[in-house]
């Protein structure tokens, strides 16, 4: 309570009284009363306020990929030491994701070998303009696809995924036939045949080189189909499964018109086994990409702590059309089978060994609470636990109260000290912004006010004596007295309204 308001309540006590106070200046009867006495100490200014505990230390903890929960090996709220593993992710779309790139890094390594034996000719570029015509038809399936997940379109059914499947069988037995057809016409006609070769040979081993080639990235195609169609089964990850076969089909048709230009641009043997040494290494990157992403597929707590579950991942997947509505995650924190992204962490881990506490600070006290001022916290549900703490820092904005009011934002750390303190427990705090040493103070309830001036009823003589006093610094129970008292004067400090100088009284 503010100076101004414990004067002003007692003045409008006073005017409502006054025929009472009247009554008891000409009476002769004795009002009982209770009095104190005058002390003298150091007098302690403090602003209070409201507020709530909060993390001081908190990590959160992120999947390295879009997918879904295999397993969770926590409970929200269980310590857990650095390295123990929170949960582990659904392998088998990582898996075809390391299986892609592992197919990548091969043919890149195949293609640096082809080259590294012979100079880029016509078949070269007729094989390269082959791949690139393949790799971009795969690109614009994988495109139409992605489009259509998030255009929310149904999941591929098992007909479609049974079709995809045959495609991939058919594609398979033409790339072999077309192998066979090639190995068949190289050893059996063209290495016999006397050098130099004629005409028609070199043609006919440039066509089934050519569709060899075409053959080979139809069945790249038709793999590559499948493989969207398989991810796009799963309806929680149908569109984070779409978006990586269509950059991994854009990077392959990338990778096919660098190839291509590498060919038409080189000159000579070593030209063209530069270029594919930096496909090599491209997809040596990609294949260790794949690999570390299913390797970190089990999610591990970065430090010491307590874990606690966050809702805020699913609800954000939920909202993305990534997690299911009426799954538990979306009420809740993380469970088996929830949709989680790098985007969004399902855990965070807190150290309760040192914890926040925000306070609102109203308005009208902001000003006087600065950095480094000593508080002391009690919270709501321990009473009897007092926790010392020291301004940390001062918030910019101002937020609005429960009740409309607006304050500002003051933040503190402080130590549990072995109590049971948790995350969004309720309490007060008082900040000390002022000491006065060796203050001679009153109780608040003693002090009255008329016009400009203050005073106080003593008790002398069994009398009660009106004292004019000059007041100090003002807290919520103390009022400094700079002039007009000592140390050891009573002062009453009940039914002063309706006291008048001189009036007897019997002090408690």
């Amino acid at each position: 309570m503010t100076r101004g308001k414990v004067i002003g309540a007692v003045v409008a006590v006073l005017a409502v009284g006054g025929a009472a106070v009247a009554f008891a200046v000409a009476g002769t009867r004795t009002t009982e009363v209770r009095a104190e006495a005058v002390t003298r100490e150091d007098l302690s200014v403090v602003v209070p306020a409201s507020g709530s505990v909060g993390s001081d230390s908190r990590i959160d903890v992120y999947p390295p990929t879009t997918g879904t929960l295999a397993t969770i090996e926590v409970t929200d709220g269980q310590e857990v030491t650095a390295g123990q593993v929170l949960a582990v992710m659904d392998t088998a779309p990582i898996e075809v994701q390391v299986a892609q790139a592992e197919a990548a890094y091969s043919a890149a390594v195949a293609q640096r070998d082809a080259v590294a034996k012979t100079a880029p000719g016509t078949a070269d570029k007729q094989a390269a303009q082959a791949a690139v015509d393949a790799a971009w038809s795969a690109y614009q399936l994988a495109l139409a696809r992605y489009n259509a997940a998030v255009a929310g379109l149904g999941a591929p059914t098992a007909s479609d995924i049974a079709d995809a499947q045959a495609q991939v069988a058919l594609a398979q037995a033409s790339a072999d036939t077309a192998q066979a057809a090639y190995d068949s016409f190289y050893n059996d006609v063209y290495l016999p045949a006397p050098t130099p070769r004629a005409p028609e040979l070199e043609a006919a081993l440039a066509a089934l080189s050519l569709a060899r080639d075409q053959a080979k990235a139809n069945l790249l195609t038709a793999q590559q189909g499948l493989a969207a169609l398989m991810a796009a089964a799963d309806n929680g990850a149908a569109v984070a499964a779409a978006d990586i076969a269509r950059d991994q089909a854009y990077a392959a048709y990338l990778g096919t018109v660098a190839q291509q230009d590498a060919l038409a641009k080189a000159s000579s043997v070593s030209g063209a086994l530069s270029a594919a040494n930096a496909a090599v290494a491209a997809a040596e990157s990609a294949r260790a990409l794949a690999a570390d992403t299913l390797e970190r597929a089990e999610i591990v707590a970065p430090a010491d702590g307590v874990v606690i579950f966050s809702s805020s991942a699913a609800s954000l997947l939920t909202a993305s059309g990534l997690g299911s509505a009426g799954s538990a995650a979306s009420a809740g924190g993380p469970v088996v089978g929830s949709a989680v992204s790098p985007a969004s962490a399902p855990f965070a881990i807190v150290s309760f060994e040192t914890l926040a506490f925000t306070a609102q600070v109203d308005e009208t006290d902001i000003a006087r609470v600065e950095p480094g001022m000593a508080t002391k916290i009690t919270l709501d549900a321990l009473p009897d636990a007092v926790f010392e703490a020291e301004v940390e820092r001062i918030g910019k904005e101002a937020v609005l109260t429960p009740t409309g009011g607006t304050a500002f934002p003051v933040y503190l750390t402080f130590a549990a000290g072995g109590k049971p303190v948790l995350l969004g427990m309720n309490g007060s705090v008082e900040i000390l912004v002022e000491t006065v040493p060796d203050a001679v103070s009153i109780p608040v309830e003693a002090l009255l006010e008329e016009g400009d001036e203050n005073f106080v009823f003593m008790v002398k003589n069994g009398r009660a004596v009106r004292r004019t006093i000059e007041a100090g610094k003002m807290t919520d129970t103390r009022v400094q007295v700079v002039s007009g008292l000592t140390e050891g004067d009573r002062v009453i400090v009940s039914g002063v309204a309706e006291l008048a100088d001189g009036d007897r009284v019997k002090a408690e």
